[in-house]
C-alpha cells in the first residue's frame, strides 16, 4: 500500500492423505491505516476467490490491525469462513500488547472446520516471543 509500509500474505495449500482436496492455509499482516486496510481486505478476497474453490477448506490467520472489527463483515459474508473466537467466545480474542491484550487485532478464520478449541496464549513466557500474544485452534475437518 505504502513504501513505508510493507506488509503481505503467504497463501501454501497443503495436501492432506485422505481429503479430496488440498487445504488452503494464508498468513496475512494487513495495515495500520484503515483505508490501506480495506484495500487490503478487498485484494484477499479476490485473491481467494480466484484460487480457492469455494468448497474447499481454508485458513486465513494474521495480524489483521483490525481493532474495530471490521474485517469479520467483509470476509465473512462472501468467503463463507468464520473466526474461531467469536464462534466460541461471542468475540476476537485480545491480543495486543502481549503483557496487557487490550486490542482485538489478530484473528483465525475457517471455512470447512469445526472448531473444537480457540485458545489466546497469555502469560509473560508468551509476551517474549511477540508484541502480539500467540493464538491457536484446534479443528476438526467437517464431512
Amino acid at each position: 500500500m505504502h513504501r513505508s509500509e510493507r506488509r503481505g500474505l503467504l497463501h501454501c495449500e497443503i495436501a492432506i492423505p485422505g481429503w479430496a482436496q488440498p487445504l488452503h492455509c494464508i498468513n496475512v499482516h494487513l495495515g495500520l491505516l484503515g483505508h490501506w486496510r480495506r484495500k487490503q481486505i478487498a485484494l484477499l478476497k479476490t485473491r481467494i476467490e480466484r484460487l480457492v474453490p469455494p468448497e474447499a477448506p481454508l485458513v486465513v490467520a494474521g495480524d489483521f490491525n483490525d481493532w474495530r472489527r471490521r474485517a469479520s463483515h467483509a470476509l465473512e459474508q462472501s468467503l463463507n469462513v468464520s473466526e474461531v473466537f467469536e464462534t466460541t467466545a461471542g468475540r476476537p480474542a485480545r491480543s495486543y500488547p502481549a503483557l496487557l491484550p487490550m486490542l482485538h487485532l489478530d484473528r483465525i478464520y475457517v471455512r470447512g472446520f469445526a472448531i473444537r478449541i480457540a485458545h489466546a496464549h497469555h502469560g509473560r513466557a508468551w509476551s517474549r516471543v511477540s508484541d502480539h500474544i500467540a493464538l491457536s485452534a484446534l479443528l476438526t475437518r467437517k464431512a
